[in-house]
This record gives structure tokens, sequence and C-alpha cells, in this order.
């Protein structure tokens, strides 16, 4: 019989309000936080949520483009609300940071750190860089020799899960289209296996992972229900493709690169950046978002898309572009992240991108709000595009990005960043958002949400036999009390995960938007078939541990 342990313990949170239809309301609180001065001047272009010293606050790590006149990587602890720059640190390295992960990769139950990065134009420059974690956030650079970090290597976006199902996580790494101007002998993205005491071995063609299949972003879960996890590379060039696991061994899911295709125009910044996976239409299938980087969408906009799990056919998941059918109007501003989550706590999964505009000094980010199910198909609304007239017919006469940057920076009228993990950084409840400003001359920021909203639970997951400590891969299925397991009355399911949208990682907690209801039961599915817990009548607006 498996063992099992329930933890809980109860963010201190008053009771939300419900109401029918809240707007999103979220305050930058950058300043008030403690970023500033130390994010001031930076470039930042990657970013993460996570608790390295364990005392359940979640720390934040700022990738950079390091160059002249701008900062380094940099660290900030995080002490009930408030973050601090912590200096010095073995982590505040020079980077072109496009992907960070807090992840254990040990199992000793802290976080370690993996910096995703491209080498330095013309110089030879190893580009991703592992740390460990030595206990309390102390961290040792353990970069050189590791297996995961090879020299010239141009990684992107990367992900930590256990494809194997040793019980060790491994990391997916995508690679930039273009990586071979910086020395990297392939635009392959590459999938290290851990082998214990962080040491890796690159095992991409063995697996299956085609040469020359570049990944802008990265995102993992079990498509097909078969207890295995799945992954999605999202790129430009060389396509959008799902990757099915056949029991370690992955195969390109038959038609995907035809049905994840995206007409994109030649030339220019036209890019296809960030994936995440999540279900919007809470049916228990997991459901694809991909994210646009293009060229100059306030001439031409260009929606995120979303593809709908239509469910298994022989084994097989099979998927539908629904974008113009629920909702997902095209955007006039680069879209490189996305993410899949609850952020009024309605019950109802929010689709949410790093674009925030401004009206009379306050942020309003770009989230498409979930409405619920109509005629089968899950229902969006977007709001925040209206705060304010961009794009202007002067607006869209701008050719180059570079002036129409300067324009709306100085105007304060929209921005975008590359990173916008999502994370409850003051354990209030609500999911917040920290946006990198890739800008030196424009802040970062820290979005406080204070939407109002219904009740909420958050789940974190501690494994043990044969279970990653970290939990990531575990599937969470949440019901009111008295329906566990009843298909039609499912609130929320969702996977433990990190490491999805586009240069971002997030704390590995599952968060659910539970509206009016005030009780619950948990369906927890652990990886690779190791087990099933179900836990009943938890009382809410808490976050749990389950071990």
């Amino acid at each position: 019989m498996m063992r099992r342990t329930l933890v809980l313990f109860v963010c201190l949170v008053s009771s939300i309000p419900v109401l029918a239809a809240p707007p999103f309301v979220f305050r930058d609180v950058g300043e008030e936080a403690g970023l500033f001065p130390a994010l001031t001047g930076i470039a930042g272009h990657g970013a993460a949520w996570g608790d390295i010293d364990n005392d359940g606050w979640v720390d934040l790590y700022v990738g950079t483009f390091h160059k002249p006149g701008t900062k380094p990587n940099l660290l900030l602890r995080n002490s009930k609300g408030k973050l601090a720059l912590e200096s010095p640190t073995a982590t505040a390295i020079s980077s072109r940071a496009t992907g960070i992960l807090l992840v254990d990769l040990d199992n000793d139950g802290d976080l370690d750190l993996y910096v995703a990065s491209m080498p330095q134009p013309g110089r030879l420059l190893r580009g991703c860089s592992l740390f460990r974690n030595d206990g309390g956030g102390k961290f040792t650079d353990v970069s050189n020799d590791n297996g995961a970090c090879p020299l010239a290597f141009g990684g992107r976006s990367a992900t930590a899960f256990d494809y194997d199902g040793d019980g060790l996580l491994d990391l997916l790494v995508g690679e930039d289209p273009a990586a071979n101007y910086n020395g990297s002998p392939t635009a392959s993205s590459r999938l290290f296996r851990n082998l214990g005491k962080l040491e890796f071995e690159d095992v991409s063609r063995k697996v299956g992972l085609p040469v020359n299949v570049p990944g802008l972003g990265v995102a993992v879960g079990d498509v097909n229900n078969d207890g295995r996890p799945d992954f999605f590379l999202s790129s430009h060039r060389g396509g959008n493709i799902l990757f099915l696991n056949e029991g370690g061994k992955f195969k390109e899911c038959p038609g995907s690169r035809k049905l994840f295709a995206w007409d994109i125009p030649a030339g220019g910044d036209n890019m296809i950046a960030g994936v995440c996976l999540g279900d919007v239409n809470r049916d228990g299938l997991l459901d694809i978002v991909i994210g646009q980087h293009f060229e100059a969408p306030w001439k031409s906009p260009v929606p995120i898309r979303l593809y709908l799990n239509r469910g298994i056919k022989d084994g097989l998941p099979t998927f539908e572009d629904v974008t113009d059918k629920v909702g997902l109007k095209p955007l006039p501003m680069k879209a490189p992240h996305v993410e899949i989550q609850d952020f009024d706590n309605d019950g109802w999964p929010d689709i949410y991108t790093s674009i925030v505009k401004f009206a009379d000094g306050k942020p309003h980010p770009v989230i498409f709000r979930g409405l619920g199910i109509k005629d089968g198909l899950p229902q969006f609304r977007e709001e925040a595009l209206a705060v304010n007239d961009f794009p202007t017919d002067k607006d869209r006469a701008i050719g180059r990005s570079g002036d129409l940057f300067a324009k709306v920076l100085k105007e304060k009228t929209i921005f975008y960043s590359a990173p916008g993990p999502s994370a409850d950084f003051d354990n209030d409840g609500r999911l917040d958002l920290f946006l990198a400003s890739w800008w030196p001359e424009a802040k970062s920021l820290l979005l406080k949400n204070e939407t109002p909203g219904g009740h909420w639970l958050q789940v974190q997951v501690e494994g043990g036999m044969g279970v990653n400590r970290m939990g990531i891969g575990a599937r969470i299925l949440v019901y009111p009390a008295g329906k566990l397991g009843e298909s039609k009355s499912l609130i929320g399911c969702r996977e433990i995960a990190t490491g999805f949208g586009y240069a971002s990682g997030q704390p590995a907690i599952a968060h659910f938007g539970l509206g009016k209801i005030d009780s619950v039961d948990v369906r927890l599915e652990l990886p690779h078939g190791k087990g099933v817990m179900n836990e009943k009548n938890l009382a809410v607006d808490r976050r749990i541990v389950i071990k």
C-alpha cells in the first residue's frame, strides 16, 4: 500500500468576495517591494520564481543580456513579500539569458539553478550554466563538465521533467534557430538525462529527438493521458512539433507539423515564441497555447493561438485550432510569453500574454478572461487593449521597431516582456506577475494581483518512492467535495510543472481558482503510473503539500 502524508498550511489571507464579472486589477509594486535600484538599467531576458531557502516565500532570479552599461544576472530574496538583492552571489554571471529554471535536480530538497543562454557572438563561451544549491540558497557553480552545459550551445527556453521515470529530473532545452552564428554545430534542441549527482548525458539522438529541431519555446505535459510526459517545441524555423513519449523514446505526433504550422512572413523579427500546456475547458485534457513575436504587429495584429485537445484516438491526441472561435483576437504587440492560469479565482482558466497597457499610470496586463463554455467551446474576453488608443495612426506609420518602442516607452502606453512568469509572491492566494524589461531605460514590472475573486487552492507535491522530489509531472484534479471522479463536476486539471511560456520559470505549484466552492476533493495521479492518491473534504483558501 502506498504511504502518504498530507501536510497542510494556510497562507494568511482574508476571504475574497465573489463578484459576477470582476475586472482584472493589478498594481505595480516594484518600488515598494524592493526591486529598485537593483533592477534599474537591466536588459532583462529571462526570469524564474522559486523558494531557494525553503522559507515559504518564492524568490526571484532575473537573467539579462549583459552588455556594457547594463547589469549581469541578479538574485533577489523574498522576505514576506519584500525582495532584496543577494550580493555577493556566484549566480551573478554575465550571460545572454533566454531561459531560467529554479529546480531540484539532485533530490536533496532545495532548488538548484539552471541558466539557458546563448554564447556571446564571436566568442567561444559556455552558453548555459548550472549552480548547485548548498542549502539556504547559497550556490556553487558546477557548470564545467556536467554534461548539460555544452560549449557553443545556443540555449533558449528550458524545462525540467522526468522523461524516463527514474525519479530524477531531466532537462529539455530549446536551441536558438540561428544558433549556428554562435559557433553551434546544429540548431538542435537537446534533452539532457540526469545521471545523478548533477551529472547529465545528452540523449537527444538516443530518445528520438531529431537533428536540426530548434525551439524558442518548450513545454511538457501528458497530452494523451497515458501517464507519460510528452513535450512540445515551438519555433518559426523547423516548425511547431509535438513529441509523444513511448516509454522513454519519443516520436513526432503524426501530422503535428502541419496542424501547428504558422504562416510566417519572410525576413525581419518574425518569430514563434513561447508555448504552454493546460486544460482551458475543464475536460481533463491538456490544450496548447502558442505565443508570437512578430516584426510589427501594431501594423498587422497577430493573435496567439489556442489548440483545443479534442480527445484521444488510437492512443494519439487530436487537436483543433479554435483561436478565432473562442475570442482570442489579434494583438497589436509582440506576445512571446503565454500562460494558462486563473487570475480571478472564478474557476475558469484565463490566458495571459506578456503585454501590458497603461491608462492614468496604471498597468493593465493583457489577459483573456475565461468565461466558461458555449456551444461546446471555451469562451474568452479581453478588456485591457481598450484602455488607451494605441496603436494610433502615427504608431501604425512607424516601420522600425526601435522607433516605435522609443515612442511608446516615452509615452508609457504599452509594454511587452520576453519573460513574464506568474507566482503568488506575497502569499495572498492570487497569482502575481513579473515582467523583466528589455530596455535599460524602462523599469521592469512587478504586478500585484488585486483582482476581486473567489476561493482558491494551491497544491504542491513532495515526491518520494521513485517520484522526483518536486513532484513535477504529477497531475492534480480538483472536484467539489463529494464529487470526486465525476468528470462533469471537474473544477480544474493541472500538472505540476515549471519552465513553460517563454524564457520563464514558475514555482512548481498548481493554482486553482474555485469561485464559490468552499470545500473540495483532490485526486493526485503520479507520473509514470506510480500511484493515485485521493484526499476528500479539504478546506480551501490555503496551500497544501501532499507528500
